[in-house]
């Protein structure tokens, strides 16, 4: 006797409705176990989060009558006069070819060795600084610091982390935990990270508005390795007057600083400096620089502008006059007086700050009346001839 086959046993395969059980059967295995892996992230989350506040020591607060009978450490309100308070947090932010770095060099020397700030901030009180470079070579880095003369070395950790910008991934908590001890461990006081663009793309952040948290992380490490004072350095957008990106970067610091200049295209233009925040308000000024790479600040721009202008023009001219003197020694006969240069020649050296075209003419009648150049005035319609003073030649 047979018994009857199924069409699965005669042919081998399965009907479309057991075809259509056993894939429900599936995916109810497969939603159970998505389930029950979503399940346990949460409660991984929720472990995570319980041992993270069980480790958080949240300050306490303070009745008002007794937080204004508190006394406060130290009796200064600036570090800096009138530009940095104590334990604040400074964002610098500058223009291309500014000078970030020899600003950094400057403030450095000014904080350990008590020297005022471009020669004009008065440091209220010394620190020990620690310095997180990511943009100079070592080489370089060297050359500039020692440019600046700095008495109190000792006073100054330095960090070149040119190329290393993922290991300061201060936004994990253990990895915060370890700058703060190597930090700690110098006795700084203050940190400066010079800049904070190559932090950014080696951690992946989203300039544009991920950057809060970045600088939130910054204060806490500012807080777990015992420093007072924080600066971090950031760079304009090309072309622009204030730091690209993250708005929080204006309104995180307790202090701006800006750096720009006449001419951002053009970085022997007059630069300017200029700072704003709680308690701070610094109009625009002219940054100076000698050969030494030290900063001077005036705050009379027009004369300080027109000063800059007038020392670019003497010394041009200072290098006209040595090349006619030589050419007279080799016998040559000028077509002009020695050291004199007409208005279309001064135009065509393209001194930073004096027009061309035509555009220099009130340049020039400025530093004749301030007697900077001596003016020989051949007639109308003829040649205006430059030159230096008697007694600069």
């Amino acid at each position: 006797m047979t018994t009857a086959q199924s069409p699965s046993d005669e042919e081998g395969t399965l009907t479309p409705r057991q075809k259509a059980l056993i894939s429900r059967k599936a995916r109810e295995r497969e939603i159970r176990e998505r389930v029950r892996s979503l399940e346990i992230g949460e409660e991984a989350r929720r472990r995570l989060a319980e041992k993270k506040a069980g480790a958080l020591e949240i300050p306490e607060p303070y009745r008002l009558d007794l937080f204004l009978k508190r006394e406060m450490p130290g009796d200064e309100e600036y570090l800096i006069d009138g530009l940095w308070p104590v334990d604040g947090n400074v964002v610098f932010t500058a223009a291309r070819k500014f000078g970030k770095t020899t600003a950094v060099g400057n403030l450095c020397r000014s904080l350990v060795d008590g020297d005022p700030f471009m020669d004009y901030f008065e440091v209220m009180d010394t620190r020990k600084v620690y310095l997180l470079d990511f943009e100079m070579t070592e080489r370089m880095l060297q050359g500039w610091l020692r440019h600046q003369g700095i008495q109190r070395k000792r006073s100054i950790t330095v960090h070149p982390l040119r190329g290393q910008a993922s290991t300061f991934a201060i936004t994990d908590d253990k990895t915060r935990a370890l700058w703060a001890r190597m930090i700690e461990d110098t006795g700084a006081e203050v940190l400066i990270l010079d800049p904070l663009r190559p932090v950014i793309d080696a951690l992946n952040i989203k300039e544009a508005n991920e950057v809060g948290p970045l600088l939130q992380a910054f204060a806490a490490l500012k807080l777990e390795a015992g420093l007072r004072e924080g600066l971090v350095v950031h760079h304009h957008g090309h072309g622009a007057q204030r730091a690209v990106g993250d708005s929080r970067l204006e309104t995180w610091p307790d202090a701006m600083w800006s750096g720009t200049m006449e001419d951002h295209s053009d970085p022997e233009s007059i630069h300017y400096f200029q700072a704003m925040g709680r308690d701070v308000n610094v109009p625009r000024g002219v940054v100076l620089l000698d050969e030494a790479r030290r900063q001077t600040f005036r705050t009379s721009v027009e004369d300080e502008a027109k000063a800059v202008l007038f020392d670019r023009l003497v010394e041009w001219l200072e290098k006209a006059l040595a090349q006619d003197l030589e050419a007279v020694e080799r016998g040559e006969t000028p077509k002009h007086q020695p050291g004199e240069r007409n208005t279309s020649q001064i135009e065509a050296a393209r001194i930073p700050g004096f027009g061309s075209n035509g555009k220099s003419a009130k340049e020039l009648e400025m530093a004749v009346n301030a007697e900077r150049v001596v003016l020989r005035d051949e007639g109308k319609g003829k040649s205006k001839w430059y030159s230096l003073p008697p007694h600069r030649q």
